[in-house]
């Protein structure tokens, strides 16, 4: 038994224990009891993780674009393709795209040196949650936050915009064992959740805001907070900055009665969750990423950890856990290997980029752009271009290597070394190879090293080994980590990390109810109530793209038995608006605006607010008519602040197919 951690994009980065045989084959794998954190326990789509390791359809050798086609080739071959073709590319005109298809530092890393050593432009990674990070930090500074794991002792929980049910399981069971104990839980979203469901079940309540008015309601409960002293006058006075000014501005804040209107609250729940929030001592209060992805999505965040604070209930946020982890990933990148100066580009606009000409060569691993990515028309159009020459390191054709010139096979995580670290929980660990791959495979470090010297990049892209650069990722941390982590994270186990001591790590060192900072790139200093106007012109319904219960972004599209558990592509609408449709359950409904169209089936559903329309996951292209994804609807605008997507934003017009 091998311990390791799940790779996937998400908060939980479970402990798994893979099983192999005498020779090195992958047997099976399970949830490691020995974590802190998951303790055994495995989410439905990890637990059959092992379906994807041994499934017929993975990549073993490498495919070149021949007459329309593909062919499939040696490595030699490929690596000589690619030397031809990007060896006189100028750094600038290079794309290195990777994204969080692993999770591990060392393989999502670990190509950036080379791509540094050519000079070329990165993304910005706008396309999940730079949004919520920049609301929250403005306020509360490092994402530390409450350690996840305090949820075993709230007395009071508050899950706004979350659905923990499908996107932090390992939290659910946590928050399902106090809500059954008597602890009152509010969720907040904007359709019924899973979540809230479950809640409700339990005595709890879900609150079902009209889209984009989160701060319209955060900032009314921060206004009734100070006109009825329940704020925490010593906490503001010791800990805040700005606090008489942000009082001073909340005078003009929505009362109660406005935000109820605008919200489409009862004023009597605003009431209660004011009073939750107010009177908890060991207050558990969940903050979520997603539903930031909106054009006034940081104004949210930002009025969400305000009223945290004015309540003096600031370090009872759970948000994100990245900065607990000090890891020196300057050692894994080598951004001094660069002779020119480092240029970001848009991440959520880079259809448009490409369209317009931009870049001559792309790298793409640990990503699925062409499905992932907003604007995904001109994405796919961009990476068609002739004279684009675009590489995908992959485990599966999916549509990005599809589109592409050079396809690379790769391992997945149970074949490779990697250093693995979570945004939800506080446990890292150094998970070694545990089973050999399928002949051909290889790890992201094997296929950069391979690619930096066809391209007579300098001996240190790659004159490496994967547990090379594991430990000394780890050594180069070691002043942060203290030696008895070190020395746990070298033995492979699960090691739980302590926050960095200091401040909150804000321009002023305290919690910011006023910033300056914002204030000089001309935005509000002080959260401010506002509504989402939305995207994509006067259309009828809010588009709500949900993360999939089934499926993990595009991971899990190539697993026969995740496709049927999903069953066919739909969207959910409320019944009555099915009815002032002329549409009945299961009919075909076209969803579309001016970016273009996608046809799904229609199912009935009173978890969804009238004039709003959900698609969960990604629905795969070839189920559908049209033969493109969910985000050729979603557009390339950025949200308020950290330039992030504006997903739920978008606005379209539902018609009978």
């Amino acid at each position: 038994m091998h311990p390791t951690t799940c790779p996937l994009d998400c908060p939980d980065a479970c402990g798994v224990l893979v099983e192999s045989d005498a020779a090195g084959a992958f047997v099976g794998l399970r949830g490691n009891p020995a974590h802190p954190y998951s303790r055994g326990a495995l989410c439905g789509k990890t637990g059959a993780y092992g379906e994807l390791i041994q499934s017929p359809d993975r990549l073993t050798t490498p495919l070149i674009r021949e007459r329309g086609g593909f062919r499939e080739a040696s490595w030699e071959e490929a690596l000589d393709r690619i030397a031809e073709r990007v060896g006189t590319v100028a750094g600038p005109d290079i794309l290195a795209l990777p994204y969080a298809g692993s999770m591990g530092l060392i393989a999502s890393k670990f190509p950036l040196r080379t791509m540094h050593a050519l000079g070329a432009c990165f993304h910005d990674s706008g396309n999940c949650d730079t949004t919520s990070s920049a609301g929250y930090a403005a306020v509360l500074g490092h994402l530390v936050g409450l350690d996840i794991e305090e949820a075993r002792g709230a007395d009071g929980i508050v899950i706004w915009g979350s659905d923990v049910r499908r996107t932090v399981q390992h939290l659910f069971p946590m928050i399902k064992e106090r809500g059954k104990a008597g602890v009152p839980i509010i969720a907040i979203d904007i359709y019924r959740t899973d979540t809230m469901r479950e809640i409700e079940a339990w005595g709890g309540r879900g609150l079902i805001l009209q889209p984009g008015t989160d701060s319209i309601l955060a900032t009314a409960l921060s206004r009734a907070a100070f006109e009825r002293e329940q704020v925490d006058r010593e906490f503001l006075r010791s800990e805040c900055h700005g606090a008489a000014r942000f009082e001073e501005h909340l005078r003009s804040a929505p009362t109660i009665a406005e935000a109820a209107r605008a919200t489409g609250l009862e004023a009597c729940e605003i009431e209660d969750l004011l009073q939750l929030l107010a009177r908890s001592k060991r207050l558990f209060l969940r903050a979520g990423s997603g539903w930031t992805r909106r054009t006034n999505g940081g104004m949210g965040m930002r009025a969400v950890c305000s009223l945290a604070a004015v309540l003096g209930k600031a370090s009872r946020v759970h948000y994100e856990s990245a900065e607990v982890f000090r890891f020196d990933e300057s050692v894994i990148e080598r951004p001094d290997l660069r002779s020119a100066p480092l240029e970001h580009v848009r991440q959520v606009a880079l259809g448009r980029e490409m369209v317009a000409g931009r870049f001559q060569a792309a790298f793409v691993w640990g990503h699925n752009p062409a499905e992932t990515l907003p604007d995904s028309a001109a994405v796919r159009a961009g990476f068609s271009r002739d004279d684009l020459f675009l590489v995908v390191h992959e485990h599966f054709l999916t549509s990005t290597a599809q589109l592409a010139d050079v396809v690379l096979p790769a391992t997945m995580f149970v074949e490779h070394s990697d250093v693995y670290r979570s945004y939800g929980h506080r446990c890292a660990q150094y998970g070694r190879k545990a089973v050999e791959g399928p002949p051909g495979a290889r790890s992201n470090v094997a296929a950069f090293s391979a690619i930096a010297k066809a391209l007579d990049l300098p001996t240190a892209t790659w004159d490496v080994t994967e547990e090379g650069l594991c430990e000394a990722l780890i050594d180069a941390s070691r002043e942060h980590l203290g030696e008895t982590a070190r020395t746990q994270l070298l033995s492979g186990e699960p090691t739980k990390l302590e926050p960095p001591p200091g401040d909150w790590g804000t321009p002023t060192g305290k919690v910011e109810l006023y910033s300056e900072a914002l204030e000089a790139q001309g935005e509000p200093p002080m959260a401010t109530a506002s509504a989402d106007p939305g995207l994509g012109g006067e259309r009828a319904f809010w588009l709500v793209s949900a993360a999939s219960i089934h499926t993990h972004n595009t991971t899990y599209l190539h697993s026969a038995r995740h496709a049927r558990r999903a069953g066919p592509p739909r969207c959910h609408v409320h019944p009555a608006d099915l009815e002032a449709l002329g549409l009945s359950e299961g009919a075909a409904v076209t969803l579309h605006n001016d970016r273009g169209r996608i046809t799904l089936n229609a199912r009935a559903s009173d978890a969804m607010l009238r004039g709003t329309v959900r698609v969960d996951g990604f629905p795969r292209k070839e189920d559908v008519p049209e033969r493109i994804g969910i985000n050729v609807l979603n557009g390339p605008e950025i949200s308020d602040i950290g330039n992030g997507t504006t997903y739920f934003s978008t606005r379209v017009d539902l018609t009978p197919a």
